[in-house]
């Protein structure tokens, strides 16, 4: 399978395998990534990323709205890390990445780009999801966490 195929495929059997209402569900691909999230703010979003380079493949839950809205999401998540663990697995990591980034993530061996690869990575993004989102709306219902995203601060990017 080509990348954009193997990911509209991961997406599709994700939606297949979910237990989260999907009506909300936002989707965006680009060569190695698949983005999806639940409400507005994109900037808070589940991905999968091919990195052909290291061999690996990322599921995770990415936090990249900004250094103060990061800092919150990860203390946040923090407090449910060891049940998080104990119900998705232990190779589950919390982590800082950046000032203004964390994710929760895994990291799975890359695989020959097949639909059933495919349809394995889709259903584990799947069991993130089911076991993460519950508590993503309840982030942002406490408010530590917005459903819109902040505005951008850096400089335009430019195009040729």
């Amino acid at each position: 399978m080509r990348r954009r195929e193997f990911m509209d495929a991961v997406r599709a059997a994700c939606i297949d395998a979910t237990m989260v209402d999907t009506t909300d569900l936002q989707a965006r691909r680009t060569m190695n990534l698949l983005k999806v999230h639940f409400n507005a703010n994109y900037r808070i979003h589940y991905e999968v990323m091919i990195s052909a380079q290291q061999g690996l493949v990322e599921l995770g839950l990415h936090f990249e709205d900004g250094p103060e809205s990061t800092a919150r999401l990860l203390a946040y998540f923090d407090q449910f890390i060891v049940e998080i663990k104990h119900d998705l697995g232990a190779e589950v990591e919390l982590e800082r990445w950046t000032r203004s980034w964390g994710h929760i993530y895994e990291i799975w061996p890359l695989e020959p780009l097949t639909p059933a690869f495919a349809r394995r990575m889709g259903q584990r993004l799947a069991e993130l999801i089911d076991r993460l989102q519950p508590l993503l709306d309840e982030a942002v219902e406490l408010g530590v966490a917005s459903d819109v995203p902040r505005p951008a601060t850096g400089r335009p990017r430019y195009r040729r």
